[in-house]
């Protein structure tokens, strides 16, 4: 299960990344086409948003497995690893809480857009739902990444920063 985890938000992470390529080459086209030709889009700027909040929400819970989220250690560099340990699987489960509160008042908010019809009022009139489910179904995501990696945690220790994890040694 916790690998199932892991390849999800290891394949969502690189749509992520494809999202922000293709937000570069959106906005590189723009500034083109604006400076150049002096015709600028009417579409690169809004698509690029939502690329750039689907990129976003879609990275965080990888982005968590890999330990690449700004961390502070001053202190917990010095803990015992007892309490390191105990440490990390509470601020893993803290995330996790955090997770499931945007969860459960982000969810309602994208179906009231969706329900209402709302869009973004600009030119491309993009309903405002496709940006709003990102944050929910992000966070569900990420929710699900700090439960497993707080299993983890509690069974094999804490990860080092931008390592990939138990399972990359081969403990499953």
């Amino acid at each position: 299960m916790l690998s199932m985890i892991d390849r999800l938000s290891a394949g969502l992470g690189r749509v992520a990344a494809l999202a922000y390529f293709a937000t570069g080459l959106m906005l590189a086209y723009e500034v083109f086409m604006r400076y150049v030709f002096i015709a600028p889009t009417i579409w690169a700027a809004e698509l690029s948003q939502l690329c750039l909040v689907w990129g976003t929400w879609l990275a965080a819970a990888w982005l968590l497995h890999r330990r690449q989220h700004i961390r502070i250690t001053l202190l917990t560099d010095h803990l015992p690893p007892p309490l390191r340990r105990l440490q990390e699987v509470v601020v893993l489960l803290l995330i996790a809480a955090f997770a499931a509160a945007v969860v459960w008042y982000g969810a309602p908010l994208a179906y009231d857009s969706w329900s209402r019809g709302r869009t973004t009022g600009s030119m491309l009139d993009i309903p405002i739902v496709w940006s709003e489910l990102a944050v929910p179904f992000g966070c569900a995501l990420l929710g699900l990444q700090a439960l497993a990696e707080a299993l983890r945690t509690a069974l094999h220790g804490p990860s080092v920063p931008g390592h990939a994890g138990p399972e990359a040694e081969g403990i499953q």
